[in-house]
């Protein structure tokens, strides 16, 4: 493989653009102590990365190495002052970005466990869409009718791992979360209050043996979309470090 040679001179390369940067005078040493740590850390990940290569990801390994020289040749005071102090720590930032999301490029396992989550977030929410069917308050169908736009782009934002679909997750999930939780607790008073099943039977122009199990499979689903969602939720933070 050419990746695990290739990542290791990135680390070299970040690590000798940190060398560089400690005889820059143009930056305040505050923001240079910043930056010289950013590239340490990052040379690091693509170190412990180059020893534990899964996928020959050659072509990201080159644009990696590609972006590693541009940032070591940039270390100077004349080229900091040419291309701007902005734009040269944002160089650096996303150099440390890429290299925690490299993991998830070149390890097949990383991936896996990301993906292990992703599809507990897409049933979670799939499920919650059907419990809003189900359930016999209305307010519930609208506000998954106000939820279906952002959870169709997370859903695709994640696939493409896109941090945009990671922020869209964090603020769609919360809700048919609780909601989850609400509906356990309405129907489960249902099924323990012989009052509510015969009242619920003669609305609804049903059997009582109908409206009970009706109630626990609502509850049951209820539980399961609970667990899918907090579980999604969880590793997708987790593995926030595989978004860009």
């Amino acid at each position: 493989m050419k990746s695990p040679e290739i990542l290791r001179e990135v680390a070299e390369n970040l690590e000798k653009a940190a060398e560089k940067l400690e005889k820059v005078k143009v930056l305040d040493e505050k923001k240079k102590e910043k930056l010289i740590k950013l590239l340490k850390d990052a040379s690091r990940n693509f170190m412990e990365l180059s020893a534990n290569v899964e996928v020959d990801n050659v072509e990201m390994a080159e644009f990696l190495r590609k972006r590693s020289v541009e940032i070591k040749n940039n270390c100077s005071d004349r080229d900091i002052e040419r291309i701007g102090e902005k734009e040269f720590t944002n160089k650096i930032e996303r150099m440390n970005l890429y290299s925690r999301t490299a993991f998830y490029d070149f390890q097949r396992s990383m991936l896996l466990k990301l993906k292990r989550f992703y599809r507990a977030f897409i049933f979670g929410m799939a499920l919650y869409f059907v419990l809003a069917g189900l359930s016999t308050r209305p307010e519930l169908a609208i506000t998954a009718l106000i939820l279906a736009i952002p959870t169709i782009l997370a859903m695709l934002s994640l696939q493409r791992r896109g941090y945009t679909g990671l922020m869209l997750a964090y603020a769609v999930a919360p809700i048919p979360i609780i909601q989850s939780a609400m509906l356990i607790r309405l129907f489960y008073s249902v099924v323990t209050n012989p009052e509510a099943i015969r009242k619920a039977a003669e609305a609804l122009g049903k059997s009582e043996g109908f409206v009970v199990a009706y109630s626990y499979a609502v509850i049951v689903l209820s539980f399961v979309d609970f667990l899918l969602l907090s579980y999604g939720l969880y590793g997708l933070a987790k593995h926030r470090d595989a978004f860009l």
